[in-house]
């Protein structure tokens, strides 16, 4: 076992690196032998991860730090996730296992460099047809093959074998679900492998036309397909990179390549190429910037304006693109009223005078910033976008003038009393020393409020109740009042969400009320026949147990775990957990 990573790795150190969320999960893929194929070659420890489809996970270590990968999503976007985690605590068991003498050494992996000194001894003919035979079963191993024999070493590369395969493995028969998509991503990431390296080898224009060929077959094929996982995003974030990469090495004719990048950003419905002007600067040099802002300012000088409140069709599709590459020109020359100018086209919401005040302020001009500002809350007085308000708020303060801040702040708040309100409200009023004042009258509000909702519920109303004391509960909570947070629940109720925050709250004065919560929660939780819901319930019952010890109430958490098990005897997942945390319903002995 390498020692650096051993050295490395422990729970705590997985826990930190993913986060409790992930650990959890990892941690039942590990109990439940997800993992399989656990080898340690070179001081890297690798393994597979099996859940819906099979995920690759590689420990290692990078001089004091762990260094990991994961060809998952969440371990694309360079996150520690759940496979990490699983692979990590199967490696650990492993190594405890192999201290312990519990694990027989004739049972130990045959290493990677043990299987390469093997295979180097063999005849290349007898590892030609070994290799021919696995392909007859592997149709993806067998692509690789192809591809790499299209490549050709140092020959000129088999242009029609690229074309092909790049057809073969965008192209799929009906629906791509969401459990066929790893296999078909890992197809197309192989074709870009290839392409890479065809690349590395001086062939730039053939890669770029072929990448041109497999964006133009998948931004079609992206319609009918499953993508939870988010493949695609990292597939198109590839190509596109392989695109740019293979035009700084062919140098492209500017204005064809202004062309073809104009029409792609504008039509795209995957957003491929956006931002191309700014991306493409070098490769386009000062013709194909011309030619480029050219083709933009044609088609904007048809983009209509929009006044407060209207509407247009075209908003999230069309208008939005061309906007956006106009803005991208326009930032380039650095030109802030020119910017402006381009904003302006578009004052159909609030957010849009937000924008322009955001611009004058990061370019230093505080008086046009707040002109636009005004001019937006001015064109929306009612309901009007919450960033807009702060923005005024926090100027206005900036300028000395609180009472004009706080009148804003309470504004937003009889539109929408709550929490969030309250906090704004509370920053605006301190700063003019009459905090005590508004906070009385955004109380009494929020009372009557609720009062309002209760009436209206009670008179014939339909629907879920919209009347309970979350929002009160919430605010004395803020404020370190627990005694008046509890008051308000028991008095009125609250969202689940809430109650745990004031069971948080109550835990080390009041924990009988804490455990009073907690259970009420458990019930809830236990409602749902589902394992997040177990996993959920176990949670709380590790909050309800750690409480009871604290105050020697042993025996009401042994009554309560047996009572679960007695009740949902039949629903194994849960039982299993409830036995991995050693509670069985019996009182450990003293």
């Amino acid at each position: 076992m390498s020692t650096m990573v051993r050295n490395l790795l422990n729970k705590a150190v997985l826990e930190k690196l993913a986060g409790k969320r992930a650990f959890e999960r990892g941690a039942d893929y590990f109990a439940d032998g997800h993992v399989i194929g656990l080898k340690e070659n070179n001081g890297a420890v690798t393994a597979t991860v099996r859940g819906s489809y099979d995920y690759r996970v590689k420990l290692w270590a990078e001089g004091e730090a762990l260094a990991f990968e994961c060809n998952c999503p969440v371990g694309q976007d360079s996150a520690f996730c759940k496979h990490c985690v699983a692979s990590g605590l199967a490696w650990l068991e492993r190594c405890e296992q192999k201290t312990s003498g519990s694990q027989p050494s004739e049972n130990g992996d045959v290493t990677d460099d043990e299987i390469r000194t093997f295979l180097m001894a063999r005849d290349k003919g007898a590892l030609a047809e070994l290799v021919l035979e696995h392909s007859e079963w592997d149709a993806e191993f067998r692509d690789r093959l192809v591809l790499m024999t299209a490549e050709r070493g140092g020959k000129q590369p088999d242009l029609a074998a690229f074309r092909a395969a790049i057809d073969k493995a965008i192209r799929h028969r009906g629906f791509v679900d969401y459990n066929r998509m790893p296999a078909y991503a890992r197809g197309i990431e192989a074709v870009i492998d290839s392409l890479e390296a065809l690349l590395s080898r001086g062939h730039a224009k053939a890669v770029r036309e072929l990448v041109e060929r497999a964006l133009q077959r998948l931004e079609s094929a992206m319609n009918d397909m499953d993508d939870s996982d988010g493949f695609m995003g990292g597939i198109l974030g590839r190509l596109q990179q392989l695109h740019l990469s293979a035009c700084q090495l062919e140098k492209p004719n500017p204005l064809t390549m202004a062309k073809f990048l104009f029409e792609w950003e504008v039509r795209s419905g995957w957003e491929m190429f956006l931002g191309a002007a700014e991306t493409y600067a070098d490769v386009l040099g000062e013709s194909g910037l011309a030619e480029y802002r050219k083709l933009a300012e044609t088609k904007w000088a048809r983009v209509p304006l929009l006044a407060p409140g209207e509407k247009d069709p075209e908003q999230y599709r069309s208008r939005w693109r061309i906007t956006h590459i106009m803005e991208t020109l326009e930032k380039q020359t650095g030109d802030v009223d020119a910017l402006v100018a381009i904003k302006s086209r578009d004052l159909s919401h609030a957010f849009s005078f937000l924008e322009i005040a955001k611009i004058y302020k990061a370019a230093g001009n505080h008086e046009a910033a707040m002109q636009w500002a005004e001019r937006g809350a001015r064109a929306f007085p009612e309901h009007t976008d919450s960033r807009l308000r702060e923005f005024l708020i926090e100027e206005y303060h900036r300028q000395k003038r609180h009472s004009e801040a706080v009148a804003i702040a309470w504004t937003g708040f009889c539109e929408r009393p709550g929490l969030d309100a309250y906090i704004i409200l509370h920053k605006s009023a301190s700063k003019e020393e009459r905090w005590p004042e508004w906070r009385e009258k955004a109380l009494a509000l929020l009372r009557q409020e609720i009062a309002q909702k209760k009436e209206r519920r009670t008179t014939g109303g339909w629907g879920p109740p919209a009347w309970d004391h979350s929002e009160l509960v919430s605010i004395y909570l803020w404020e370190g009042d627990t005694e008046a947070a509890w008051a308000e629940a028991k008095t009125g109720g609250c969202h689940d969400g809430v109650w745990f925050r004031l069971a948080e709250a109550r835990e080390k004065d009041h924990p009988e009320d804490a455990i009073a919560i907690y259970t009420a929660q458990l019930r809830r939780a236990l409602q749902q026949a589902q394992p997040q819901a177990y996993r959920e319930a176990v949670k709380i019952l590790r909050r309800i147990h750690k409480l009871d010890v604290r105050i020697g109430n042993e025996l009401d958490f042994a009554a309560l775990v047996q009572s679960v098990r007695t009740q949902y005897k039949a629903r194994r997942n849960l039982i299993k957990l409830l036995d991995a945390e050693g509670w069985s319903g019996h009182p450990s002995p003293r």
